[in-house]
C-alpha cells in the first residue's frame, strides 16, 4: 500500500514559510541597522559641524574682554567710581564696542560685584547699579583671571553666554561680555533634524523646539537645584524633566520617544560633547523613514525567497519529469504523442501569457499617454473661462470694426474702411495665435526626445496661463532666459509641466490676495533648472510628504483631481529629469524642473 505524501508536502511548505519569515526578518534587521547606522553617521557629522560652529561663534568674543581690560578708561573709572564724567566716557566706549562686535552687552563690575558702566546704559533695564557678585563668572574671574557662564539674564530675562576677564591694578574689577545665541537657535529651528544643547547638569538651554527649552534630560538632584537657585542661572523656571522613554526597536542603537508640542517623536539619539565647556549637543532623528526602507527591503527579500522556491520547485519538477520519462520510455512509447501534445499546449499557454503581458504593457503605456493627455485637457478645461474671455474681447472688437467698415464703404470713405480692415486682420491673427497655442498644447503626441529651446517653451506656457493670471490679479514675472539654452525633451510635455506649475503658483498667490509668480531658468552642471516660484502660503509638512501622490490635492472639491503634480513628475522622469518642490526662505513655494541640457 502506497503511503500518502501530503504530510511531507505540509512539512516542506511549513519549512518554506518559516524560511521566508527568517529571510524577511534578517533583511529587516540588517537593512534597519544599515539605515540607522547611516543616519547616526550623518547626525554625528552634523553635530560635529554644529559644535564647531558653536565654538567658533563664542571664541570670536574671547579676546575682546582681555583687550578692554587694558583700556585706561576702565581702570580710571574703577579708581574713581564716583566720577560722572569717567562713567559717561566708559558707557560710550562700551556702547560703541558692543555695537561693532555685535555683542548683546558689555559691562564693567567693581570688586564688590557692582556694575559701574554698561553698553546698555540707555535702556530701562540697564545693568548699571546691579550687583552680580553671586554670578559664577564674576567669582571665577576674580579668583582665576577669567570666567565663563551661560545663564538667563536676571535683569533683562534674556539668556546669553557671559565671558569675564579681571582688570589687574590698584583698583580691581571685572569686564564682562554677554553674547547672544538666539540667531544660532533660530537657525536650528529652520534646519532639518531636531537639536538641543544641554549644560553639565543636563539642563537644556538651546533647542530647535521651544517646548524643549529649559527642561532637563533627567530629574535634577536637590543639591543641583539649590546651586542653580544660588547662581540664578535660569531664574525661577521650574526646569521640569523632558518626557523621554526608551522606544522598542530591534536595533542596538539608542532609540527614544521624546515628547513634542503635538506628539511623541520616535527618534535615534546622537550626542556630541562641546569641548572645553562641559556642554552636550543632542540630535533626535526620526526613524520612521529608515523603518519604511527596511520594511520595503524585507518584503523584497520575502518575494525573492518565494521566487527562489518556485524556481527550485520548477527545476525539481523538470528533473522528476525527465527521470520518469527516461524510466518509462519503453513502456510509455504510446504516450509520447500525448506528452508532445501536452508540451505543445503548455507552450501555447505560455506564449499566450507572454502575448497577454505584452498587450498589457502596451495598454499601460497607452493608459499613461491617455493620463498625460487627460491632464492637458483638464488644464485646458479649468482655463476655459479665462481663455474664452481672452478670445471674446477681440471678437467683440471684430464685430464693431466690421460694422464701421460697412458704414465707411456706404459713405465712400475708402481710407477709413481700409484702416478698419487692417485692424480686423490683426485681431484675427491674434485669435488664430491663441487657438493655435491651445491646439498645440492639446495635441496627442508620442514621446520623442529632441532639443527644445527653453525660451520657446516659456513663451508658450506663459501665453496659456496669462489670461488666468490676469483674472486672479497675479503678476507673471519671466526674467530673460540664458541665450541659446536648450534641453533634451519634448516641447508640448515640457509646456504641460510648466503650465501645471504656473497654475498652481497662480492659485496659491491668489489665495493671499494676489502676488507674483516667477518663471526662471539657469544652468547647473549638465542640467537646466527651470524654476516656478510663488508668493503663496507655502507647503505644510503634510503636503511636502505627499506632494507627488496621485489624487492628493489641497484645493476645494471640483477645483482639481490631484493629478497635476503626479503627471508632471512622471513626465519629468520620462524625459530623464526630475521635479522637486520646497518652501522658499522668504515665503511661498518653489518647484524646480531639472532636465538634461541639449548638446551644442
Amino acid at each position: 500500500m502506497k503511503r500518502p505524501r501530503w504530510p511531507r508536502s505540509l512539512a516542506l511548505l511549513t519549512l518554506a514559510l518559516l524560511g521566508g519569515v527568517a529571510v524577511a526578518a534578517a533583511t529587516w534587521k540588517l537593512s534597519l541597522d544599515a539605515a540607522l547606522a547611516q543616519t547616526r553617521d550623518d547626525a554625528q557629522r552634523h553635530l560635529r559641524f554644529v559644535a564647531h560652529e558653536l565654538t567658533g561663534a563664542l571664541d570670536k568674543y574671547e579676546a575682546l574682554p582681555q583687550v578692554l581690560a587694558r583700556h585706561p578708561a576702565l581702570a580710571a573709572l574703577l579708581a574713581d567710581p564716583g566720577s560722572a564724567a569717567r562713567r559717561a566716557e566708559v558707557d560710550a566706549l562700551l556702547e560703541d564696542v558692543a555695537h561693532d562686535a555685535a555683542a548683546a552687552a558689555i559691562f564693567l563690575v567693581d570688586a564688590r560685584g557692582l556694575t559701574l558702566a554698561s553698553s546698555n546704559w540707555r535702556d530701562a533695564q540697564t545693568f548699571v547699579g546691579q550687583n552680580y557678585a553671586y554670578r559664577p563668572y564674576f567669582r571665577d574671574a576674580m579668583a582665576g583671571g577669567s570666567g565663563h557662564f551661560y545663564a538667563r539674564g536676571s535683569t533683562t530675562g534674556t539668556p546669553g553666554y557671559f565671558i569675564a576677564h579681571r582688570l589687574a591694578g590698584p583698583a580691581t574689577g571685572v569686564v564682562v561680555l554677554k553674547a547672544s545665541l538666539d540667531e544660532m537657535e533660530a537657525n536650528w529651528a529652520r534646519s532639518a533634524g531636531e537639536l538641543m544643547l544641554a549644560d553639565a547638569r543636563g539642563v537644556v538651554f538651546l533647542a530647535s523646539r521651544p517646548e524643549w527649552k529649559y527642561r532637563t534630560l533627567a530629574p535634577l538632584p536637590q543639591a543641583a537645584r539649590a546651586e542653580l537657585r544660588d547662581t540664578q542661572q535660569y531664574g525661577d523656571l521650574p526646569l521640569a524633566p523632558l518626557a523621554r522613554e526608551p522606544a522598542q526597536s530591534l536595533t542596538a542603537l539608542r532609540v527614544e520617544r521624546i515628547g513634542t508640542a503635538s506628539a511623541r517623536l520616535r527618534a535615534l539619539v546622537t550626542e556630541q560633547p562641546v569641548q572645553g565647556r562641559g556642554w552636550t549637543l543632542l540630535s533626535f532623528t526620526e526613524i520612521r523613514g529608515a523603518e519604511q526602507i527596511a520594511a520595503g527591503r524585507a518584503w523584497a527579500a520575502a518575494l525573492g525567497w518565494a521566487l527562489l522556491l518556485l524556481t527550485l520547485a520548477y527545476l525539481q519538477l523538470r528533473r522528476r519529469r525527465a527521470r520518469e520519462r527516461l524510466a518509462a520510455q519503453g513502456a510509455l512509447r504510446a504516450a509520447h504523442d500525448s506528452l508532445e501534445a501536452r508540451i505543445a499546449e503548455r507552450t501555447r499557454e505560455l506564449q499566450a501569457r507572454v502575448d497577454e503581458l505584452h498587450r498589457t504593457e502596451l495598454t499601460l503605456r497607452a493608459t499613461q499617454d491617455d493620463l498625460v493627455q487627460a491632464g492637458k485637457l483638464a488644464v485646458l478645461g479649468q482655463m476655459a473661462a479665462s481663455i474664452t474671455h481672452e478670445i471674446n474681447q477681440p471678437l467683440a472688437a471684430l464685430r464693431a470694426l466690421n460694422d464701421n467698415a460697412r458704414v465707411f464703404l456706404e459713405r465712400g470713405m475708402q481710407a477709413d474702411a481700409e484702416g478698419n480692415l487692417a485692424a480686423i486682420d490683426q485681431l484675427t491673427q491674434r485669435i488664430a495665435a491663441i487657438v493655435a497655442q491651445l491646439k498645440g498644447f492639446a495635441r496627442r503626441d508620442e514621446l520623442r526626445v529632441q532639443p527644445v529651446p527653453v525660451a520657446a517653451a516659456f513663451q508658450a506656457a506663459v501665453a496659456l496661463v496669462s489670461a488666468e493670471a490676469r483674472r486672479q490679479r497675479v503678476t507673471l514675472d519671466c526674467p530673460p532666459v540664458p541665450e541659446g539654452l536648450a534641453v533634451l525633451g519634448q516641447q508640448v510635455r515640457i509646456e504641460q509641466v510648466l503650465v501645471n506649475l504656473l497654475r498652481n503658483g497662480i492659485d496659491a498667490s491668489a489665495e493671499q490676495g494676489g502676488g507674483t509668480v516667477t518663471l526662471s531658468a539657469e544652468v547647473e552642471g549638465g542640467e537646466a533648472l527651470l524654476r516656478v516660484a510663488d508668493t503663496g502660503a507655502g507647503l505644510s509638512d503634510e503636503v511636502l510628504a505627499r506632494l507627488f501622490e496621485p489624487f492628493f490635492t489641497t484645493k476645494r472639491r471640483g477645483d482639481g483631481l490631484g493629478l497635476g503634480l503626479s503627471i508632471s513628475a512622471s513626465i519629468a522622469n520620462a524625459l530623464g529629469g526630475s521635479l522637486q518642490g520646497v518652501n522658499r526662505p522668504g515665503g511661498g513655494a518653489q518647484f524646480t524642473l531639472r532636465l538634461p541640457l541639449a548638446s551644442s
